[in-house]
């Protein structure tokens, strides 16, 4: 499977990505000044610092006393005002390097390719009389990008330069070029606009270093003040790594190394093989357009979904840190959202696919993650809250603050509308989730119980503490329902109220997940009689007056009817808490039905969101739609999905999404082709895991089932 196209890229958003989990690069395919854009996972702004907010919790009563009266754009005012902390800090592009060469502008018979069957991509022309090449792979096992140019005589003739929005110091020598650098001390996010200078450049940021290696040149090499320049060569093959030390033996050729590089990619990549339909032989942005224009091509659904899955290969390995919004790879100095984990879905989207889609080895980066988070949340939990456990909030970045985030840099309080997505107290109770999945997918009782007991404890330990008993039921108090608002009776906009049914369904699932652990591992736990104790009392889900679910503790109008998060309907999807209970899913697919009629899924990953959902649902038919919809709306011509902007996290959850129209695992019950649509007449798929560490295979024909292997 490969995209392809025939001309260079001409915007960020239609580059061709590659990466090896920590580096990354997005190839423009110029053949004037072809520009590779540079990342490396680990370059933040900031540096560790405490920006927990220790009078938090001093205030938190008086917040709930507010919100009991009713009282809510107070108890708004009284966290924006008193129990917020700093913003987090931003992913930074490391730059972008350059080779400007020195023939013809006559093109002809261009093309550009990113083959997903061996993570290699390829440009190719043709000018002057001559044909050119180039090839690019960033190997996992070599911890390196490596580049091959080649052209069928010595006329290579280019030269190799670097730049930077970093502060940082190039040396260019007959060998490479050795580049130093610093990240900023500070960089306020994108959607902050109050400094004169929102980039802080210090002497506390972050060094770190990156070359640029020639390991075989034909031609001759000479260094330039500004540049490495290169003539009369017909083949010229380079190296180029950052933080982490290349790993290969120089005494192996180029072929040998990308051998090694292809059979480390497939062991993970041919384990899925997905078959919709032939395959169109036209550049995919014009399959793209055919699609937007209601042309048929199942294909190239099925190229989405092995795209989704190349994409996390590429931006998650064990080693690694876990894919951020962006995957690995972003090109602006104040990215959109800081280019960060955010943890109120991005984040968890990000490896819904991991599972199901038979990736269970991208998923390293993500536990050691949420082990930070555990650790770091435990001093949020005890300073803003005073409660045990371990709490994150709905953000986080290299340096796993778990502060709720809202007060810009300098400042002593938090913005107008922070509240509404800052005061979320759940997110890292709903990242454990994922923990207790691996486990369902993979029994080990050695990863239960040195992973997931202790982080499930501590998130378990919060919530038990986080929830007080009010007018005979356990409430959670303040409560949002991640960057949404209702009117209050007074008619203004407010995110604060009491007991939303996000906190309910999340609760719910981490005490389950830590009552079956426990009982899977025969642990007679201290905490097992408070969650018992919690949950017997707990405050229920309601229906309201349209037969919908209801979002917050009452039936208040929202601000946004067709909001873009769907949270409401976590119990639904992801979690399984609705699953068999009719009254609470016809109460989904009630909410679910007026979300949409308002305008939802407007955003990729909200639209990816909803894929699932239909498909839990059985509704074939419309996860099919909003799979068309995702593609025709909200994704790039290179198939990156768009927030806008770029967001990875609709590549993820789409490719998940298509994955559960085939096969489904939940709770206890496995359905074969359970929201298969008519446009998928027949087709086959081979690789998708269930739960119990099982393979599944599957053939349809005509719509109908035809046969399937469970192994």
């Amino acid at each position: 499977m490969k995209l392809f196209y025939t001309k260079p890229a001409m915007k960020w958003e239609e580059t061709l990505p590659i990466g090896n989990g920590s580096l990354g690069a997005m190839i423009w395919g110029e053949t004037k000044r072809e520009c590779l854009g540079l990342n490396e996972e680990s370059l933040w702004s900031g540096y560790y610092r405490d920006k927990n907010n220790h009078k938090a919790s001093k205030h938190l009563e008086e917040c709930r006393r507010l919100v009991e009266k009713e009282e809510y754009e107070k108890a708004e005012k009284v966290i924006r005002e008193t129990m917020l902390g700093e913003y987090n800090e931003s992913y930074m592009p490391l730059g972008n390097l350059y080779f400007t060469f020195n023939h013809t502008e006559d093109i002809t018979n261009y093309k550009r390719t990113l083959d997903l069957d061996h993570s290699v991509s390829e440009v190719s022309y043709q000018t002057g009389g001559h044909s050119y090449t180039r090839e690019y792979f960033s190997s996992y096992p070599g911890k390196a990008i490596f580049i091959k140019l080649q052209c069928d005589s010595p006329a290579l003739d280019f030269k190799i330069s670097f730049e930077s929005q970093m502060v940082c110091k190039t040396e260019y020598t007959s060998v490479g070029l050795n580049i130093k650098g610093t990240c900023p001390e500070h960089v306020d996010p994108s959607y902050i606009d109050i400094h004169e200078n929102p980039i802080i450049q210090g002497d506390k940021g972050m060094k770190f270093h990156a070359e640029c290696n020639v390991l075989h040149c034909d031609g001759t090499i000479e260094e330039e003040e500004q540049c490495i320049s290169i003539s009369k060569a017909s083949v010229v093959t380079l190296v180029f790594s950052a933080v982490k030390e290349p790993e290969f033996n120089p005494a192996m050729s180029y072929d040998e190394i990308k051998e090694i590089h292809i059979k480390d990619y497939r062991s993970l990549y041919e384990k899925v093989e997905l078959y919709l339909g032939e395959e169109i032989n036209l550049p995919t942005d014009e399959r793209l357009e055919r699609l937007r224009k209601g042309e048929k091509d199942n294909d190239l659904y099925a190229l989405f979904f092995q795209y989704g899955r190349y994409l996390l290969i590429s931006s998650s390995r064990e080693g690694s840190l876990p894919a951020n919004l962006q995957g690995i790879w972003s090109w602006q100095f104040r990215a959109p959202w800081s280019c960060n984990w955010t943890t109120n879905i991005n984040a968890q989207m990000n490896y819904w696919l991991a599972q199901s889609c038979n990736l269970k080895e991208c998923l390293p980066p993500y536990f050691e993650l949420v082990k930070k988070l555990c650790e770091e949340g435990k001093k949020t939990a005890k300073i803003h809250y005073n409660c045990r456990g371990f709490v994150h909030h709905h953000n986080a970045d290299y340096w796993c603050n778990t502060n709720p985030m809202g007060m810009p840099y300098g400042e002593d309080h938090g913005e107008k509308e922070a509240v509404t997505w800052s005061m979320w107290p759940m997110g890292g109770a709903w990242l454990t989730s994922e923990l207790f999945r691996h486990y369902e997918y993979n029994p080990n009782a050695e990863f239960l119980k040195n992973t997931v007991y202790p982080v499930l404890k501590e998130a378990a330990l919060f919530l038990i503490d986080w929830l007080y008993e009010y007018e005979g039921s356990y409430v959670t108090c303040p409560s949002t329902s991640p960057e949404n608002m209702f009117k209050t009776p007074t008619g203004d906009s407010c995110a604060v109220a009491m007991s939303s049914a996000m906190d309910l369904a999340i609760i719910r699932e981490v005490f389950g997940n830590f009552k079956r652990t426990c009982e899977i591992l025969k642990l007679d736990d201290e905490i097992l009689e408070e969650i018992s104790e919690r949950l017997s009392k707990l405050t229920p889900f309601k229906v309201g007056s349209k037969g919908q679910l209801l979002e917050w503790n009452k039936e208040f109008e929202e601000c946004e009817p067709g909001h873009r998060h769907l949270s409401h309907l976590y119990g639904m999807f992801p979690g399984e808490l609705f699953e068999g209970d009719k009254v609470l899913t016809e109460a989904c697919k009630k909410s679910l039905s007026l979300r949409l009629s308002s305008g939802s899924g407007h955003t990729g990953w909200s639209c990816a969101w909803i894929i699932n959902l239909f498909a839990v649902l059985g509704d074939g038919e419309n996860a099919y739609h909003f799979l068309n919809t995702l593609l025709t709306r909200s994704t790039y011509e290179n198939l990156w999905s768009a927030h806008p902007p770029f967001q990875i996290d609709g590549n993820f959850g789409g490719a998940a999404g298509l994955a559960n129209m085939l096969v489904q695992d939940r709770n206890g019950e496995i359905k074969i082709l359970p929201a298969m649509p008519s446009q998928f007449d027949s087709g086959y798929v081979k690789g998708l895991r269930i739960k119990n560490g099982k393979t599944v295979d599957i053939k349809w024909d005509n719509g109908e089932l035809d046969t399937y292997r469970i192994y």
